[in-house]
């Protein structure tokens, strides 16, 4: 996963609809459209997205979410004529236009001042290091919990892979692959509490818990198919690693969060 800084000039495009995407996104965990993605085509599904608010006070970061598309070509904003590059955006934050992540706590940070914070256009690459640190100074201004890079379980990795066990025997499983920005939405929506047994990483281990939580994919992937369009807020939970293992006890259809609740009630009872 690659971060990149997207920019914004209100004064050369007017976000009219900005307070419904301010609003969707509050209530469904994302709000999704297209941006454009300046001169790159590197951009691709799962990265992350800063937007930067430039031309007009208060500068600063607008918005934060990921790329669910490759880049593609389509009718320039502002000019029919011509074409631009694009990407599809789904935004998980984005403030009020009066409320940005300064851009002085950026120019003037040296750390910061690695990277370059005031672009002609979208597209930039934010360097890990910076993104890391920027994730966590976000989370902290926005009131939200540090997004958790893509994870791989068992049942959550979209590949077939083989592997011996011991010495003779091959084992092969199929695995599939989870989208980070979709484990995002999820935790913004549930929190990042096991839905089962509520039991919260942070109260017990402090910063180090922050944000860590497996998510659960109420339906299998295995049985969904290719070409399914996972939402987020009906398709997943934020569980703890043992009930997600417990979850998947029962094979080859797992137990429902609800069933293992009840579980767990008569065994505490």
């Amino acid at each position: 996963m690659t971060t990149y800084l997207l920019s914004w000039n209100p004064n050369q495009w007017e976000w009219v609809d900005m307070q419904d995407a301010i609003a969707n996104a509050a209530a469904n965990g994302f709000h999704e459209m297209r941006w454009s993605s300046g001169v790159t085509k590197k951009i691709k599904p799962d990265d992350r997205v800063f937007l930067m608010k430039l031309g007009t006070e208060p500068r600063g970061i607008a918005a934060s979410g990921w790329a669910v598309s490759h880049v593609y070509q389509d009718t320039h904003y502002s000019n029919p004529a011509k074409k631009a590059l694009y990407i599809n955006v789904q935004f998980d934050t984005i403030l009020k236009s009066d409320t940005v992540f300064p851009i002085e706590n950026l120019i003037y940070d040296p750390f910061y001042q690695k990277a370059h914070w005031t672009p002609q256009a979208s597209g930039v690459t934010i360097p890990d290091d910076i993104a890391e640190k920027l994730e966590k100074d976000w989370a902290k201004f926005t009131n939200q919990s540090v997004p958790i890079r893509k994870v791989e379980y068992a049942d959550e990795i979209d590949s077939t892979k083989s592997f011996y066990e011991g010495a003779v025997k091959l084992v092969k499983v199929n695995i599939y692959e989870r989208n980070s920005a979709a484990r995002a939405y999820c935790i913004k929506k549930y929190g990042a509490s096991c839905s089962v047994c509520g039991f919260d990483f942070r109260e017990k281990f402090g910063e180090i818990g922050a944000g860590f939580i497996h998510v659960h994919h109420l339906r299998p992937l295995s049985e969904i198919g290719e070409g399914y369009k996972l939402n987020p807020i009906e398709d997943l939970r934020p569980v703890c690693p043992n009930c997600h293992a417990m979850l998947h006890q029962r094979k080859p259809e797992p137990y429902t969060i609800e069933e293992l609740k009840a579980k767990l009630k008569r065994t505490a009872g």
